[in-house]
């Protein structure tokens, strides 16, 4: 019970230093980018507790960060937040990120700490890959994300499809 809040009192500072750290910033956009959608565990005993959960997250660029890309496109690190639960599974892994921007498509692969229910709360290491696909130039621009979920509790690994927003 204790390391539950523990996970979601890390999860929500996590998200308020991200906030403030990219209101902070002087320049726009802000490196934050905030999704929602599905997820979809691969595990027999986590599809029983429904076949797509909930899932959202955050991320913010690390624009300090950013790596030379001779000719591939742009790459930079991110850190990245997210948050899936059904019945007696949750995670919120928490991440740190390559990203390589080749025009409207951006890939991803990342490392860090999961904060893991399965039964009982548990923290260990976990993994993710993505690709996003920005929509298009606007005020505010869109984003679809597919992403896989690599868990230290392997009924919490799956796909996850959000629509997200760049701020």
């Amino acid at each position: 019970m204790r390391q539950s809040w523990v996970a979601k009192l890390s999860a929500a500072a996590l998200g308020l230093v991200l906030a403030g750290a990219a209101g902070a910033q002087s320049f726009a956009p802000l490196g934050l980018s905030v999704r929602a959608g599905v997820f979809l565990p691969t595990s027999g005993d986590a599809r029983d507790a429904g076949n797509s959960w909930f899932a959202g997250g955050i991320d913010y660029k690390l624009s300090s960060l950013s790596l030379p890309a001779p000719g591939i496109g742009s790459q930079y690190l991110s850190l990245s937040a997210d948050y899936y639960e059904k019945d007696s599974f949750r995670a919120i892994p928490i991440a740190i990120n390559y990203n390589l921007r080749m025009s409207k498509l951006v890939y991803s692969i990342g490392v860090g700490v999961d904060f893991d229910r399965v039964g009982s709360d548990s923290t260990g290491i976990g993994g993710q890959a993505a690709i996003s696909y920005e929509l298009g130039p606007s005020p505010t621009p869109v984003f679809l994300q597919l992403k896989y979920f690599v868990s230290s509790k392997s009924d919490l690994d799956g796909f996850a499809g959000y629509v997200g927003v760049k701020f």
